[in-house]
């Protein structure tokens, strides 16, 4: 088990150098984690798949990590965003996000942070309208988006809750920069550490 004490969490962007921690991280999520997170018992062979295509021009994600482990993540996807080629100069537009958190390190907060980095990237990237499906059984995911005032409906199987993001300011859209520089630059640093690490040691 996890100590709760000496528990500090670290969030931060991934980048596609993050892509096998982001891939290890989805690999090690237990059946039930999978299906609230995707729907169903996804496969590996579905996850290794999924993760390697979520670096795209329309996906902004962030990772949670705990003494450098990658245990928790959030996605944010759309392509009409700032950060997608295709966006308009268009405040009216939405983004789907998703979380993920590995079992062992639930109920410590980190999905709340997570949701907090995803409001906040919303709001300096043009995003208005956050989307957010989950099952109906997923009790944690609807009780964490409506610490935010998301409103759910049920739509075809699955609740959707929607959030409104607030608007940027000189001071956020400054901070969300510099941030990413200092995120872009430990997503190498990591990197070199994971190719550095022998094979036994990444799988134990």
């Amino acid at each position: 088990m996890i100590e709760r004490q000496s528990f500090n969490v670290e969030i931060r962007r991934l980048w596609p150098s993050d892509m096998e921690g982001f891939r290890d991280h989805l690999m090690r999520l237990d059946p039930r984690s999978r299906r609230e997170r995707f729907g169903g018992g996804m496969s590996d062979d579905f996850l290794v798949r999924y993760a390697e295509n979520c670096f795209g021009q329309g996906d902004l994600l962030y990772g949670a990590f705990v003494d450098g482990h990658m245990c928790g993540a959030a996605e944010l996807r759309s392509n009409k965003a700032i950060w997608s080629e295709q966006a308009p100069f268009d405040r009216h537009i939405h983004a789907e996000a998703a979380f993920s958190v590995e079992n062992e390190y639930r109920r410590r907060g980190i999905g709340e942070k997570l949701f907090k980095r995803i409001q906040r990237a919303a709001t300096n990237h043009g995003v208005e309208t956050i989307e957010i499906i989950c099952l109906p059984d997923n009790i944690g995911m609807q009780r964490l988006a409506q610490k935010f005032r998301t409103h759910f409906t049920f739509e075809e199987n699955a609740l959707t809750g929607r959030l409104t993001a607030r608007r940027p300011t000189p001071y956020s859209l400054v901070r969300e920069a510099s941030g990413d520089m200092l995120d872009f630059g430990a997503s190498l640093f990591d990197a070199q550490i994971r190719a550095l690490t022998p094979t036994e040691e990444k799988s134990a």
